[in-house]
């Protein structure tokens, strides 16, 4: 059993974080500005299991707040998930600079002033370019950042400062970045509408996912065990890390939700507009680190995701 701070609980990555960590019988403190908001975790736990989270009040721009947050926790491993997603950093970046670059600093400092010696974070393939800066349009791990984004700038940033903590105040960091997550609590976010689509076939209703073409698409329960096993790993230095996942097309998704979703069939379309994305070549760095990432075939992810929402149609 172990004491664990996580941010970002009420987002996606984090509730299931927060499900996996106290399921496994861990003590999880969640920071949030709003801690009523654990409330939006009974689509995926049961009510006995959230009561067991320990929430702590407070904004991831306030750096004293942080600080007494992660003290009074005396957590012995943190995960840091909060952020804004792109569309809101793009509609107010001085907002998302503040959430996404002063908060990660924030972290980096409370665990600083506990004495921690290790930060789990969210980066994002958000850092790299778009199809055409990449030679045969295919990035791996050691490919240039080129970020398009506010939201990309951001995430490079903390890369670049979690290499400056590692070296000047020996915390140690590991990384993950994500591609398209998908599932229970995804609903924030320019690749969100294919969890949206698997929502209106449950409700029996029409819907055109935002986008088309191809990208690695991931569960988000097996996201969130791979920030886990991040953060249980002895790790030393600053890595950064992309989470791999099966490269799959829209038209196998609206198959494996029609398929999980039978009376769905003909109701869910796509734009026909592959997003900017490069291909990613994953050589698995992050599994030879912490040793075999979970990867839900997308049937199975869905017809899962399906699942949670008939069983809880008023929370969705």
């Amino acid at each position: 059993m172990s004491k664990y701070f996580v941010t970002g609980a009420g987002g996606c990555i984090g509730g299931w974080v927060v499900k996996n960590l106290v399921e496994s019988g861990h003590i999880v403190y969640a920071l949030m500005p709003h801690p009523e908001k654990l409330g939006k975790l009974r689509l995926i736990m049961k009510q006995e299991d959230i009561d067991k989270v320990i929430p702590l009040r407070g904004d991831i721009t306030n750096p004293d707040m942080i600080r007494a947050a992660v003290l009074l926790s005396g957590a012995e491993r943190i995960i840091h998930l909060a952020a804004l997603q792109m569309p809101f950093c793009k509609a107010n970046p001085a907002m998302g600079a503040r959430v996404n670059v002063e908060g990660t600093i924030n972290i980096f400092e409370a665990a600083r002033a506990a004495g921690l010696k290790q930060v789990v974070y969210s980066s994002s393939t958000a850092v790299y370019g778009d199809i055409a800066d990449y030679p045969d349009g295919e990035f791996g791990h050691d490919s240039p950042l080129i970020p398009r984004s506010f939201y990309g700038v951001y995430k490079q940033d903390n890369e670049w400062a979690a290499k400056v903590y590692y070296r000047e105040a020996g915390i140690s960091s590991i990384g993950i970045r994500p591609f398209v997550v998908y599932g229970p609590l995804r609903d924030q976010g320019m690749t969100s509408t294919p969890t949206s689509a698997i929502k209106a076939a449950v409700r029996g209703e029409a819907y055109e996912i935002s986008y088309g073409g191809e990208a690695e698409f991931q569960f988000a329960d097996d996201t969130a065990r791979a920030f886990i096993a991040a953060a249980e790993k002895d790790f030393d230095g600053a890595g950064v890390y992309n989470l791999g996942g099966g490269t799959v097309s829209m038209e196998q998704i609206v198959t494996a939700i029609e398929r999980a979703v039978p009376r769905a069939r003909g109701l869910i379309t796509f734009v026909n507009k592959p997003l900017p994305f490069p291909r990613h070549n994953d050589t698995g760095e992050l599994s030879v680190l912490i040793g075999p990432v979970c990867q839900t075939r997308l049937e199975d992810g869905i017809r899962v995701s399906a699942d949670y929402f008939r069983a809880a149609p008023a929370l969705f």
